[in-house]
């Protein structure tokens, strides 16, 4: 059986440097491929796969443009997964599942860097670090999280917020099935509280604790003043730069406010479902409701 496991790592100043240039060229790339592509379809040219992109990419392009030869200093596998996943989007859009696929932004932090297993010792563990391939050994924030006997077949390592995580794929040993102790339980999901559930059990609004209050507050003044900061940069001199380290240590500050949030939601959900999978229910039924439509 397959499990993922996502854990936080802390890379060195050098790690850091390499796993943002990797994440700089996956963005790039996956943002190429769109390009290209849009040109032929304006062009009335042929649509360009995946694996002809890439081919041209490695045989064609990085020769005739020496600025490019950068995309060769990362893991080339994490290059071509990045590109793999333009195609899938585009194949999902053809399809009528998705929009059109829109180019990324340095800004909202969205790109992952994917590392497969590739010799023996790729993925080993230790008690606090773990070996990524073409980046070393890192050391992980969590320990006996991730078993230490796991199988890992791969990696994806992420970034949020300044901080790096990594989500790992592992082989593990199938579950042992247990007859259930319980009878089977419903989830009701409310607009004055999160849910409630059929053996009475009634779970509050998260968003409506002070602490989640207090932050949105604080995340609504961080805001503000990001949205100064531009305003102020509109009537600067040409060929001045004076607000713009101040403006990205307040972009972090705002990522980490929305972060801080997501963490909380989140953890309250999880929360809920460990409560419930200890119950031990035969079964789990959810209603499917647009509650969001229903309170508009």
């Amino acid at each position: 059986m397959k499990r993922a496991y996502k854990l936080e790592i802390k890379p060195t100043d050098r790690q850091r440097e390499k796993l943002i240039r990797t994440f700089d060229v996956c963005r790039y790339v996956y943002n190429m491929y769109i390009a290209t592509n849009r040109v032929n379809y304006e062009e009335d040219r042929k649509f360009m796969s995946g694996y002809d992109f890439s081919k041209w990419l490695n045989t064609v392009h990085t020769k005739q443009n020496q600025q490019d030869l950068w995309i060769k200093t990362v893991s080339s596998k994490a290059v071509k997964q990045s590109i793999m996943n333009a195609e899938r989007a585009y194949k999902n859009f053809f399809k009528g599942g998705s929009k059109h696929p829109r180019f990324k932004k340095k800004a909202r932090q969205d790109v992952k860097a994917y590392f497969p297993k590739n010799g023996k010792g790729d993925f080993s563990l230790k008690r606090h670090q773990i070996k990524i391939p073409t980046i070393g050994w890192v050391t992980l924030k969590e320990f006996n999280y991730l078993p230490q006997d796991a199988i890992i077949k791969s990696g994806t390592v992420s970034q949020k917020a300044d901080r790096f995580y990594i989500s790992v794929l592992c082989e593990v040993p199938d579950c042992i099935k247990q007859s259930p102790e319980s009878e089977g339980i419903g989830i009701d999901l409310g607009i004055k509280d999160f849910a409630m559930m059929s053996n009475g059990d009634v779970y509050e609004n998260m968003n409506k604790t002070d602490k989640v209050r207090k932050l949105e507050k604080r995340l609504k003044q961080a805001q503000r003043k990001l949205s100064r900061s531009y305003e102020q940069n509109k009537f600067k001199k040409a060929g001045e730069n004076c607000y713009f380290n101040n403006r990205q240590k307040q972009i972090c500050r705002v990522q980490k406010l929305h972060q801080h949030l997501v963490n909380i939601r989140e953890n309250y959900q999880k929360n809920i479902v460990s409560e419930l999978v200890k119950t031990k229910p035969a079964f789990i039924t959810l209603e499917e409701l647009n509650v969001r439509g229903m309170m508009k």
